[in-house]
């Protein structure tokens, strides 16, 4: 078969039948298949906002997160300020604040998911019981006068940060007497929103006595506390295997298999920048203080199918280039040229490939979808070899190849912590095969 000429070769320039050339159009290849991988990155990032934003609205529906404060005593006073200017007394308002001598709490948390479209959205619900007591509420010491309380505003108050979450009514057993909670509670440091018991109704020689609270709570994302008590001891247990342990503390002990978790928490008033008692010119003294306290456990998933696809995408260029690295020395090694056209067609199918990878994963989880997507391009690109390589061992080597590529980058997804350590190696491996298997080739000889 003769030599097909171009006007090139007409022209006496063979510059571009050289390897160097084809390196370069290689290098130009690659660098136009980075459009579509970066247009792929944004659609998971846009496919992943979407499915926030449903999570989101599904979670506001059903109630937030649950922040659980308390419950404390809340009693304004009022008091006598001398104003010098004046020469005479001002009657002004000020807070008290007594928090509890013990807390403990003690709840089981229920996942559930909900699904919306395509998407799965977990939430929860929790079964809670608080307990403890208060102890050395002595209104003397502070210098405060029962007949100063304002007692229509003084109330022992339980801080739920999502109302819409309370399941059933709440009852409250203090001094094993059993009343209802009413909604709502007065401005205070102790959170946004909850609900209260006059005093009035508590108050019998002493405010001093043992408190037991019921309650049934929904949320999502996460259930978080705050650590009151002078001593306060958290235990959680669930079937949820996944969990964050988030916030300020830490569980001094814990248990996390597939059967779920069991955590415990004790936290000490020293722990924590704010006193067991105050009194206050406002109702937003320490706020900040004692949201920063909190903790408690995170609805999790460690890394879902956007995250990893995210993280898959960004290895498409080692990909194209270790694939299109083979064609070149397939070339150089039988003396057979393939067209460019070809290497974009294999770079396009290998492109293809995260697009298959995200919209399958949105149905069939990550690890279903990388297998499905794996196997189509690699098929697909073996077919497609099969009509400029003639020898059927070069056709599969090349299949196994791209196969191998596939499995050590899904092994580097699963690895997590491991994953920079094993890629390095694994990369260090084979520049360390493609340098022996090429030391050999004349790199000058047309």
């Amino acid at each position: 078969m003769e030599k097909q000429e171009n006007i090139l070769d007409r022209l006496g320039i063979s510059f571009h039948r050289t390897l160097s050339f084809k390196l370069l159009v290689i290098g130009m290849l690659i660098i136009i298949l980075l459009i579509p991988k970066v247009m792929i990155q944004e659609l998971v990032g846009e496919r992943q906002n979407n499915s926030v934003h449903v999570v989101h609205e599904v979670m506001s529906k059903w109630s937030n997160e649950q922040l659980i404060s308390g419950p404390v005593l809340y009693i304004p006073f009022k008091k006598g300020i001398y104003n010098e200017e004046e020469g005479q007394y001002n009657e002004v308002t000020r807070y008290a604040t007594f928090l509890p001598k013990e807390l403990s709490i003690n709840g089981k948390l229920l996942p559930k998911q909900l699904k919306r479209s395509i998407y799965n959205v977990d939430v929860y619900e929790a079964e809670l019981s608080i307990a403890g007591y208060f102890e050395d509420i002595d209104l003397e010491k502070l210098n405060i006068e029962s007949s100063d309380i304002i007692w229509d505003d003084a109330h022992l108050q339980l801080s739920i940060s999502d109302l819409r979450g309370i399941n059933q009514g709440l009852t409250l057993k203090w001094n094993d007497v059993q009343y209802t909670f009413s909604p709502g509670k007065a401005a205070s440091p102790i959170g946004h929103s909850g609900v209260a018991m006059p005093l009035k109704q508590l108050f019998d020689e002493d405010l001093n006595g043992t408190f037991n609270i019921k309650l049934q709570l929904k949320g999502s994302q996460n259930l978080m506390f705050t650590p009151l008590g002078e001593t306060t001891t958290v235990h959680l247990k669930s079937a949820w295997n996944d969990p964050g342990f988030t916030g300020n503390f830490l569980p001094t002990d814990r248990v996390v298999d597939d059967k779920g978790f069991k955590a415990d928490w004790s936290v000490l008033h020293f722990n924590r920048n704010y006193p067991q008692q105050w009194i206050s010119t406002n109702n937003t003294l320490n706020q900040n203080d004692i949201e920063n306290s909190k903790f408690g456990v995170e609805m999790v998933s460690l890394a879902d199918h956007y995250q990893k696809n995210t993280r898959s995408a960004k290895y498409a260029i080692l990909i194209i280039i270790i694939t299109f690295v083979v064609f070149f020395l397939f070339e150089v090694l039988s003396k057979q040229r393939i067209h460019p056209f070809q290497y974009i067609m294999v770079g396009s199918a290998i492109t293809i490939f995260y697009l298959l990878l995200l919209s399958i994963s949105e149905h069939l989880g990550f690890n279903m979808a990388y297998l499905l997507a794996a196997l189509a391009v690699i098929l697909l690109v073996f077919f497609y070899t099969r009509s400029f390589m003639p020898k059927l061992k070069t056709q599969l080597g090349t299949s196994f190849g791209l196969a191998g590529c596939y499995l050590f980058i899904f092994i580097l997804l699963q690895l997590e912590s491991f994953a920079l350590l094993a890629g390095s190696i694994g990369l260090f491996v084979l520049l360390a095969a493609l340098m022996f298997f090429t030391r050999k080739v004349n790199w000058y000889k047309e």
